[in-house]
């Protein structure tokens, strides 16, 4: 996969997840699109995982919050857990500027590579034997479609 395709893949993606978002409004704090979270909450989810491509991409972010002084290997759901209760405080607007931050991290390092440094297998040092672009897409604009499904689907049943 190109760079392009990457970057149009995740600005697409994230049109349709943003779209689905405000299209509960204030609902989006309050009910639920699956058996654990709001909308909010799946967006604080994200935040994570696209975190964790980032970080490994050498975005200069600090170490979050919800990651300093965890000791051993937390299960994904675990760090779901962590994330979601860490941005429960924010604000919808706020947690929405979060994952503006960290989508906007992450786009900018990978407009910065180039299509042959796109389909490496060992850019991201925990996930070898993937290309750069797959372990991208698997926590982006492959992972993302699964939420605003969900999302969609709250709003036509509340």
């Amino acid at each position: 996969m190109t760079t392009e395709g990457v970057l149009e893949a995740i600005a697409r993606e994230r049109r349709r997840l943003m779209a689905a978002v405000d299209a509960l409004g204030p609902d989006a704090t309050r009910i639920r699109v699956n058996t654990d979270w709001t909308a909010k909450d799946v967006l604080a989810h994200c935040v994570h995982w696209i975190g964790q491509i980032a970080f490994g991409l050498g975005a200069p972010l600090e170490q979050p919050a919800w990651v300093s002084g965890v000791e051993g290997r937390p299960t994904g759901e675990e760090w779901n857990k962590r994330v979601v209760e860490h941005h429960r405080p924010l604000t919808l607007e706020e947690m929405k500027r979060e994952f503006d931050r960290y989508v906007d991290h992450l786009v900018g390092l990978i407009a910065q590579r180039t299509d042959d440094q796109m389909n490496v297998t060992d850019a991201i040092p925990w996930d070898p034997g993937h290309p750069l672009w797959e372990q991208i897409g698997s926590e982006t604009f492959a992972h993302w479609p699964a939420h605003s499904l969900e999302i969609e689907r709250a709003r036509t049943v509340r």
